[in-house]
């Protein structure tokens, strides 16, 4: 038996106020308030997790540990990269973060292909072409990312279509995959192509408030995947 855990509403409700601290703090550019609050929710999910862990295989567990540690650990990564200041040091971290995240899609793509998700063309072509976008805009602005960028890209487009291919839970799981997406496009595009201050603030926000919200829906979904199976 897993350690006792609070009620489903209670969690939510703790969760949902840990994105909301990070979101504005980080939004607003906070620098101490968001290195304060920006891991709390992923530490939450990683709480949930853990309690959990004696109903689920092996396999499933290491997965899940895999993509909650580098998800936290790109965390870390993001945060110092916002709040760089210099353009080398900033690319650096930025990259250390994409390499870190792509070891956690990894772990969703090898937990979900072990739970039979198995994306066709039609499911995986749109979400590379979507992100061709935001490499369209590195290869403008920055061409010397594209390598290590590129591939994550490539790798996330592969979780999301794997997670709209999983059987169940569903809709969480592909709302989660295309949360994760689209809230990836926006740093880029924020980062290059936005000028005025409130929109980058509404795009920090977007960004955030959509990667928590993915997070909760792919490891909450395939958490409780796992526990049935």
């Amino acid at each position: 038996m897993g350690l006792r855990l609070p009620s489903r509403r209670t969690r939510d409700l703790a969760f949902a106020a840990t994105v909301a601290a990070a979101t504005v703090s980080g939004a607003l550019g906070h620098r101490k308030a968001a290195g304060l609050t920006k891991p709390l929710p992923m530490l939450l999910l990683a709480a949930e997790t853990a309690a959990g862990a004696r109903g689920r295989g092996g396999a499933d567990k290491a997965g899940l540990a895999g993509a909650l540690a580098f998800s936290m650990a790109g965390d870390v990564a993001m945060f110092l990269e916002e709040f760089e200041t210099e353009p080398a040091a900033k690319d650096r971290w930025l990259q250390r973060g994409a390499s870190l995240f792509a070891g956690a899609q990894l772990c969703y793509i090898a937990t979900m292909w072990r739970a039979g998700a198995r994306p066709s063309a039609r499911q995986l072509l749109p979400r590379v072409g979507l992100l061709a976008e935001s490499a369209a805009v590195l290869a403008r602005h920055r061409p010397a990312l594209l390598p290590v960028l590129g591939t994550y890209g490539n790798t996330l487009a592969t979780m999301s279509a794997m997670a709209s291919a999983m059987p169940d839970p569903q809709p969480r799981l592909r709302i989660g995959g295309l949360a994760f997406l689209l809230s990836d496009l926006a740093i880029i595009n924020r980062r290059h192509l936005v000028t005025d201050r409130r929109l980058r603030i509404a795009g920090e926000a977007w960004v955030l408030a959509s990667y928590f919200t993915a997070q909760y829906l792919l490891i909450g979904g395939l958490a409780e995947r796992s526990r049935r199976s």
